[in-house]
């Protein structure tokens, strides 16, 4: 596991003298039989005893970002409680296998180089000679043939048999036994990066998309053991500050105001090289722009700061923020475990003299509903906050749009 970690860049965990201290990735990695499952976590307060209720919230916020496919109150294995979120991705998996045999694995036409008994299709004269000098009856050729053995079917194939060889649930095995009992017979593959980046979807063969999706993430995240024993490690893991931001923005494209426009990810160029074509970007995470005006840049962090004071770089980044989109507000957005009706928000601002420049607070939303689930009205309590907080700039500062 450590190897794995390496050849990643030490990107996930630190190894430490008495375990493994990990970063701001989620989700689940399997070294042979051992199985870790990580849990966010907000601040330094661990979720012990709730590590059901926060695997959850995890594939819920997956589903909601549509990292994972299916919706989470849908996925089977929810009635069976699986201990891994591993195990819920192979599941989801074999559900999409299932749904594409029972409409038909499509065919496609392919070239076959092969010797028959009949000649069609074009004569390779070298491989004719090579192998019928004997058997002139023969005719090594090469023609069309219209068949499931393609690169579609051949990744699912795949796919399938290594989850045959990951899962711990019997039941899960079981299915996928006699998924591969109904397969036809494929040519086995080696996959890789490009093996999907050349894949290209059309009307008939869209239905393959979520199924190779998950194909591609156990596939490619999944290595052999270097010693070449029986171990391997495979690794499904998400940046939590990355999920929190697709959280957040979709919680509040979903609630948003007629005539608002949230966008994530706007940029501008705001440094360049001298001779050079070489610049820096600044890229805050959210914009609320309405009627072409910038409102508020909303900036989320998954981590609570320290004593109650957000950092200094965290400040300059949003003073920068509000200075270049001509903002009156920004938002450092941060989680809270502890449910409550109200958000809670420090308010601040930037001042250059006795001159108020803009504001800038630090807005604290909870992740978990009175019902110790994900909350699924934090958008609208967002937009409510954001109704809130332009009215009052637009008082402070005489906002004209």
């Amino acid at each position: 596991m450590g190897w794995y970690n390496e050849t990643h860049g030490g990107k996930y965990f630190d190894l430490t003298p008495n375990g493994v201290r990990f970063k701001q990735f989620v989700g689940v990695i399997q070294a042979g039989d051992l199985v870790i499952e990580v849990l966010p976590k907000v601040g330094k307060q661990a979720a012990q005893g709730q590590e059901a209720v926060w695997s959850k919230v995890l594939l819920d916020m997956l589903a909601e970002c549509h990292w994972m496919q299916v919706e989470a109150n849908e996925k089977a294995f929810l009635k069976h409680r699986y201990n891994s979120i591993l195990e819920a991705y192979l599941e989801v998996y074999v559900m999409a296998c299932e749904q594409l045999l029972r409409q038909g694995l499509i065919k496609r036409y392919r070239l076959q180089d092969v010797n028959c008994k009949a000649l069609k299709g074009k004569l390779l004269f070298g491989k004719n000679i090579q192998y019928n000098l004997v058997h002139q009856e023969n005719f090594y050729t090469r023609h069309q043939v219209y068949d499931q053995n393609h690169l579609l079917n051949q990744i699912l194939l795949k796919a399938l048999r290594l989850v045959s060889t990951l899962s711990k649930s019997p039941l899960l095995r079981d299915r996928v036994q006699s998924l591969l009992l109904n397969f036809p017979e494929l040519n086995d593959i080696h996959v890789n990066a490009q093996t999907f980046e050349k894949l290209h979807y059309n009307r008939k063969t869209a239905s393959y998309r979520d199924a190779i999706e998950i194909a591609a993430m156990l596939l490619l995240n999944y290595r052999p053991d270097i010693s070449g024993g029986s171990n391997h490690v495979l690794a499904i893991l998400f940046d939590m500050n990355q999920l929190w931001e697709e959280y957040i923005f979709r919680a509040l494209f979903k609630k948003k105001k007629q005539g608002w426009f949230i966008q994530p990810q706007n940029q501008k160029r705001f440094w360049f090289a001298d001779n050079s074509r070489s610049f820096k970007l600044v890229r805050p995470d959210i914009s609320v722009t309405i009627d072409k005006k910038v409102y508020m840049i909303i900036d989320t962090k998954w981590k609570l700061p320290d004593y109650n004071n957000p950092a200094d770089n965290d400040l300059k980044q949003m003073f920068v923020y509000n200075e270049f989109w001509d903002s009156k507000s920004a938002i450092l957005l941060y989680p809270s475990a502890e449910f409550s009706e109200n958000i809670s928000f420090d308010s601040g601002y930037f001042k250059n003299g006795d001159k108020e420049l803009h504001r800038c607070g630090m807005l604290r939303v909870s992740v978990l509903a009175e019902n110790q689930k994900l909350d699924r009205q934090l958008g609208e309590r967002l937009v409510t906050f954001i109704e809130d907080e332009i009215e009052r700039c637009a008082k402070v500062y005489s906002i004209k749009s």
